[in-house]
């Protein structure tokens, strides 16, 4: 009884100390890497009036104008630059703790998102289970005749596969996009849009992992 007692005490201890886990704390305790440069202060600085619409903005030698230009209770997302950014999400899992999702994207002719999931204090976690993966074809209109081709043409033009991630403020959902307008020339990207379906894919978490909604 004694032993059942005190496992109970320690679980409930421990779920506490997962519920009290906040956006804020999340930032303020991530390494380095996530952002380079980002003294405490300006983690401080970042993570004030929570309310206010209004973007937040800070220097670092490294990145001459840091923006949050989103920020909710378990979300945030920081503008490193003109063509980056970092998305951090606090993630609730089954057993009512939770880890973090970190997106980081470039945007030059073509917009590229690396995903990436830790604990809640920073330690990496495999993500091969938690994001499924989205192949080009996703993005290709299965009305389309595959033996035509003007098909086979077509597609032969997407050699590249980087995809837009965009984590939301609001929910636990994620939207990938797939998006070459801009890489390819006009004439090219015209043999190709008849064969593009231009849909996001809407992921929603559901405490184990995103899945296609």
């Amino acid at each position: 009884m004694k032993k059942t007692i005190a496992t109970l005490f320690f679980l409930s201890f421990f779920t506490a100390i997962f519920a009290q886990e906040s956006i804020d704390s999340i930032v303020l305790n991530m390494p380095d890497e996530i952002i380079f440069g980002l003294q405490t202060s300006q983690k401080e600085f970042l993570l004030t009036n929570p309310d206010d619409s209004a973007q937040i903005k800070v220097a670092t030698n490294l990145y001459p104008q840091l923006t949050r230009s989103s920020f909710s209770k378990d979300y945030i997302r920081i503008k490193t630059s003109a063509a980056g950014d970092v998305q951090i999400k606090l993630l609730p899992l089954i057993n009512n703790s939770k880890i973090v999702c970190v997106v980081k994207t470039v945007c030059g002719q073509i917009c590229d998102s690396r995903i990436q999931f830790y604990t809640t204090n920073w330690q990496p976690i495999d993500s091969s289970t938690l994001f499924p993966e989205i192949s080009i074809e996703r993005f290709i209109n299965t009305e389309s005749d595959h033996e035509n081709s003007s098909y086979k043409n077509a597609v032969s033009e997407l050699d590249i596969s980087p995809m837009k991630i965009t984590l939301s403020a609001n929910d636990d959902n994620a939207t990938v996009e797939y998006d070459i307008k801009q890489y390819l020339s006009k004439e090219d990207y015209k043999i190709v849009e008849p064969y593009l379906t231009n849909k996001p894919i809407i992921l929603s978490w559901d405490k184990r992992s995103f899945k296609e909604k």
